[in-house]
């Protein structure tokens, strides 16, 4: 009987860590009364501010369809607000979103929620430990960036057509980053 190669052994091991992360992303949004997709891009809209719909599809690694209706909840929640940008120059067509100094505020619990998770789960953790793993996390988000049949038509095509978010293994690579 064959034995499972190690990369096969690291892989599975990475599948279960998001499966974890979207539980624990869940039970989270629960107890904050919050749908756990709103959980992300509230983070990324506090982490890089304004965006327009289209770069919030691309940074979550979702449809445009997808990040617009997430939008949307977030206005309707009054955590966001949408503009359209007036600084010259600019298309005025493009819909941004934004948080709302609510959104800033509930994001900020949220964290502040996470964080506690976070310190009690990895209490037994040494720091040095907590830098170790970080750093072998980091160097498999590198190398699962290379990872597949894209990596290689990067490498021999100097001008690749597609997208990293239209990469059907996008999400999974994603998740295994965070």
């Amino acid at each position: 009987m064959p034995s499972t190669p190690a990369y096969r052994v690291l892989i599975d091991a990475i599948a279960r860590l998001q499966r974890v992360q979207r539980e624990v992303g869940t039970e989270l949004a629960r107890d904050l009364d919050c749908p756990r997709a709103a959980l992300s891009l509230l983070w990324l809209l506090d982490k890089v501010g304004e965006l327009g719909i289209g770069d919030v599809a691309q940074h979550l690694h979702v449809d445009i369809s997808v990040a617009s209706r997430q939008a949307s909840q977030l206005v309707e929640s009054g955590y966001a607000e949408r503009s359209t940008p007036d600084a010259p120059g600019t298309d005025r067509r493009i819909r941004t979103v934004r948080l709302t100094e609510r959104g800033r505020a509930f994001t900020a619990d949220t964290k502040v929620a996470m964080d506690a998770r976070a310190a009690e789960a990895f209490s037994a953790w040494t720091p040095a430990e907590l830098a170790e793993a970080s750093a072998v996390l980091e160097r498999i988000a590198d190398t699962m960036a290379e990872f597949g049949p894209r990596a290689a038509a990067d490498a021999t095509d100097p001008a690749p057509t597609s997208t990293p978010a239209d990469d059907p293994r996008a999400p999974a690579l994603a998740a295994a980053a965070t």
